[in-house]
């Protein structure tokens, strides 16, 4: 009689492998199925100098330490099962380690009960959390029990990390894969003695598992089963991309000797450079440089460095460096930390941008400089750091989409004063365009724009705005997005300082009243073809004036527009300038030159061509290079995916989706939001919300908000 075969599990993954067409990599990571495995990471073989020769203390270490914490982070807080495995004999004097280890030099002599290993800090067991497992020999599953617990836990999937790759890693791997489980190596969080060795180990695993990076891997877990539609821009997630010499091993590229030849040197002119522009800075009065960053919630967070020191050190990089929570953990309003998973143990060094120098004219004794935020360790680009992320979109929109963005900004605020009263009131009740305040504030408004000359920030229009004491400045069209975000802050800053001078406020809350209109920061958008300066936006041959390429991108704007306000239309105050008769919208809409909708195509006054669309949800609570991010990137997966404009808005047409009414609201939307969630990575989107679901909890009144506006605490 035939044996009946045992019945498969519909649930598993092995029951949906079609032998010969099915591919590893049709298996992506499944929160309820896996573990994540972490091999030999502990003190006694994990030694750091970022200073040495060797490539695993100064790079492969560092980075893997690096990326194996994100992802142990990860895992603690999605549920997933975590395994250490250390080295570690039973007995002190070792008599009990493998034979290979006997005749293997240092590995004979291993941690033992009265010497027991250490781990690292922040790559560390939870007792009753973590599972460990001491080993005494290369591979985990000849030397422990780890199988037999693997099955107990109905584990099917290993995400596996550690040291070294072409050894205990390898053999794991490759172990794991003849015993039935799903293997993943994480590249970029493993490594071994030489950059050689490492891709010699990860070579050897080609045909055993899967390889990802750390990156791909969070994507995978935020994902959790749900697959992303096509047109994802994968070049967004470059923030811990490593130097291509490091890939390749360049290290071994050096001479033996440590004096090169005369063909091979050249001088580093930029130190030399460096040391030119802070005399210089030093000969113009200057006395202190700010290296400076905004947080994603949109506060200015900055250190002074004394000129003189910098100068003594030859290098405009110090060793400035702010505490990783507060790039995206802190609420605006305090120093408490409201974001999961960031704490004060770890910082990030700032990396200026000298192409952002300005010394302040309302400062004169200081300059200021725009920073990226990079781990200290590897030096990577953080992830939290939203200046940065402009600047990944910025390439990505070239590599991807082959577009150069053009970007102008209209910056609104209120001017107001103590009265005799001791009250603050606004310094003139005037009207749209009307010419009182420009005549009352000749000086004031004189003094803002030459102040902005002397910054190099070129301003095209300035007038009254709708609300008493309100103005417009508006800045001129910049094809650097970077720049102009940088512009948009130094102008805010400027305003704000030549106010105090003429002992006014200016005040940038979306809503100071109920009676009066609101401060928007509106932006504009067009583009152009890298390499042609003509405008890509527009085609007068169809008929919407746009072109096919600009219908898509405003499309890819509408699709996400609700998601999107979570980052232009931050606080509880932003919604309350949103609505019907507000000149934003209340509707999922957009339309030609029609002050009522959140998107407007503008026309050229001469030539009625379509020149850019206009997105009126933003206000100045919002992190310029956050916002900026996050629409050019919603555009752009309308591009890349081709979406087809939905109808302009009209009496005939029934009007689109509300807007959310309420921040509340747009952070559901995000949340369920897959692309830009993957745009803006774990780590900060994680963050991000519950900060921005903390300031929402705890709403001020209109008239608090005010009050703390003015100073008022």
């Amino acid at each position: 009689m035939a044996m009946a075969s045992p019945e498969k599990n519909s649930s598993s993954l092995q029951s949906r492998v079609a032998p010969g067409v099915s591919s590893r990599y049709d298996f992506p990571l499944r929160l309820s199925s896996m573990a994540l495995l972490i091999i030999d990471i502990q003190d006694e073989l994990t030694e750091v100098d970022l200073t040495s020769n060797e490539y695993k203390h100064s790079t492969g270490f560092p980075r893997m330490i690096h990326n194996t914490k994100r992802l142990l982070e990860s895992a603690r807080m999605n549920k997933i099962q975590v395994i250490f495995t250390y080295l570690q004999a039973l007995t002190d004097d070792c008599r009990d380690v493998s034979l290979d280890y006997k005749l293997s030099g240092d590995l004979s002599n291993l941690p033992g009960p009265s010497n027991p290993a250490k781990f690292l800090p922040g790559i560390t067991p939870i007792a009753g959390e973590d599972i460990c497992l001491s080993k005494t020999s290369c591979s985990v599953f000849q030397s422990t029990k780890l199988e037999y617990i693997l099955r107990n836990l109905q584990v099917e999937q290993l995400l596996v990390v550690g040291q070294l790759t072409d050894q205990c890693v390898e053999s794991a791997v490759r172990d794991a894969a003849d015993l039935g489980f799903f293997v993943t190596v994480v590249d970029d969080a493993c490594a071994a003695n030489s950059a050689d060795s490492h891709e010699k180990g990860m070579h050897g695993m080609r045909g055993f598992s899967r390889r990802l990076t750390t990156d791909q891997v969070l994507l995978e877990i935020i994902a959790n089963d749900t697959v992303t539609g096509k047109g994802e821009i994968t070049t967004l997630l470059t923030a811990n991309r490593f130097e291509q010499q490091f890939a390749l091993g360049a290290n071994t590229a050096y001479c033996s000797i440590k004096i090169p030849e005369p063909s091979q040197y050249v001088r580093h002119k930029e130190k030399g450079f460096e040391t030119a522009l802070l005399r210089s800075l030093r000969v113009a009065g200057v006395k202190f440089i700010r290296f400076t960053i905004v947080d994603a919630h949109n506060t200015i967070r900055c250190k002074a460095v004394p000129l003189d020191f910098l100068i003594e050190s030859s290098s405009m990089t110090s060793s400035t460096s702010i505490a990783e929570v507060c790039f995206a953990g802190l609420p605006t309003t305090m120093d408490v930390p409201k974001a999961p998973n960031l704490t004060a143990s770890n910082v990030l060094t700032l990396e200026p941008d000298l192409s952002s120098l300005q010394i302040l004219p309302y400062a004169p004794k200081t300059a200021m400089i725009m920073c990226t935020a990079h781990d200290q360790l590897s030096q990577n680009l953080s992830p939290l750091c939203t200046r940065g992320l402009l600047e990944r979109v910025l390439h990505a929109a070239r590599e991807e989409v082959g577009l150069e963005f053009c970007i102008g900004a209209e910056i609104e605020f209120m001017l107001y004063r103590l009265n005799k009263d001791g009250l603050m009131q606004p310094m003139d009740a005037s009207t749209f365009a009307n010419s009182t305040t420009l005549n009352d504030q000749e000086d004031f408004i004189s003094s803002v724009y030459d102040q902005l000359r002397l910054q190099d920030i070129p301003v095209e229009l300035i007038h009254a705005e709708s609300a008493p004491g309100q103005l417009e400045v508006v800045l001129s069209y910049s094809d650097d997005g970077l720049q102009l975000a940088d512009n948009v802050l130094f102008a805010q800053e400027t305003i704000k300082n030549v106010a105090k001078n003429y002992r006014m406020q200016a005040i940038f809350l979306p809503k100071t009243s109920m009676s009066a209109a609101g401060n928007g920061l509106h932006l504009h958008f067009s583009f152009e073809d890298v390499g042609s300066p003509s405008n890509a936006f527009s085609d007068s041959f169809r008929p919407t004036g746009i072109s096919r390429k600009g219908e898509s991108f405003i499309e890819g704007i509408l699709d996400h527009l609700s998601s999107l306000l979570s980052f232009s239309l931050p606080t509880v105050n932003s919604y309350r300038r949103v609505g019907a008769g507000c000149w934003t919208g209340s509707s999922i809409d957009w339309s030609t030159e029609d002050k009522e909708v959140p998107l407007r195509v503008c026309v050229d006054l001469k030539t009625r061509k379509a020149t850019n669309v206009e997105y009126k949800l933003a206000d100045s609570t919002a992190n310029i290079y956050l916002v900026l991010a996050m629409i050019l990137s919603a555009g752009m997966e309308g591009l890349k995916c081709g979406k087809e404009l939905r109808p302009m808005a009209s009496a005939d047409i029934a009007a689109g989706a509300p807007l959310p009414q309420s921040l509340n609201e747009s952070l559901d939307c995000l949340k369920l939001d897959t692309f830009l969630l993957s745009v803006l990575g774990p780590e900060l989107s994680t963050a991000y919300i519950a900060v921005r679901e903390f300031e929402a909890r705890s709403e001020s009144s209109l008239a608090e908000e005010v009050h703390k506006a003015f100073g008022n605490r």
